[in-house]
């Protein structure tokens, strides 16, 4: 139990430390309300960020900042407060169904800006970042997907004591699905990886093995950083993502 109180203490600081949103919205996704991180302005690229697991902390925002300052209009989502929203005592989010609820978000950019999103995710949100980018469908309402962390196996559910994982650096005993299984299925989007040297949660040889899953066009970057939220070198993921979001925009299909 008290490990348990420690981990979600963890959380509730990493929150409160987390950036601000400029503005927020929401928007609704099959009748669960989600709200929305807004930075920037309308008039830039529309960028939806996904969070990792622990919420809207950490890298997401800091993304977001980076992303908003130079032109980018941001949409952040909250994963986190997106699969407690589908867990039930019997219940999970269904991969079949999550492609759709990207559309929603998809649809929001393109009302907001006039144009098409790129997909961000910071892992569980990359995760479901390609998830989203399987379905053909979704796959026409985006200009391609950027993970940040990847992992193999990705939960599809979320409850309180499942922030342990933030001690043990294992996966939490939900359902999940896995990276390798279906990216595959993301071509032609164009796929974009960057990972930390020294990722506790994700080692190397994992997202080695979920890239050669993928198909073409795809590209890894391999940040020099000391874990999973790259907390020494901001400034090499800040690079490497700009970098990645400029190979996107040369590759994605015309």
């Amino acid at each position: 139990m008290r490990t348990l109180l420690v981990a979600a203490l963890a959380v509730w600081l990493g929150a409160a430390s987390a950036g601000s949103a400029q503005t927020r919205d929401t928007v609704t996704i099959r009748g669960h309300a989600q709200t929305l991180h807004l930075y920037g302005s309308p008039s830039g690229e529309p960028v939806i960020v996904s969070s990792g697991d622990g919420g809207w902390m950490h890298v997401a925002p800091h993304v977001a900042d980076v992303l908003s300052a130079r032109g980018f209009y941001v949409i952040g989502f909250d994963v986190k407060a997106y699969l407690e929203s589908f867990t039930g005592s019997h219940s999970a989010l269904r991969p079949e169904e999550e492609p759709a609820d990207y559309r929603v978000l998809a649809d929001y950019a393109l009302k907001v800006t006039g144009r098409k999103p790129l997909l961000v995710g910071v892992s569980e949100g990359a995760g479901l970042s390609v998830l989203a980018a399987t379905d053909p469908k979704t796959q026409e309402s985006v200009t391609g997907v950027i993970g940040l962390g990847l992992p193999d196996m990705n939960e599809l559910a979320w409850r309180w004591k499942d922030s342990i994982i933030y001690l043990t650096h294992r996966a939490p005993d939900e359902p999940t699905f896995s990276s390798a299984g279906i990216i595959g299925h993301v071509a032609p989007v164009p796929f974009a990886e960057i990972h930390s040297t020294h990722d506790e949660y994700v080692p190397t040889a994992e997202i080695e093995r979920v890239m050669a899953a993928a198909h073409e066009p795809k590209r890894l970057w391999m940040v020099n950083a000391a874990n999973h939220r790259f907390s020494d070198n901001q400034a090499g993921l800040d690079e490497s993502l700009l970098e990645a979001i400029a190979w996107v925009r040369h590759t994605m299909p015309r």
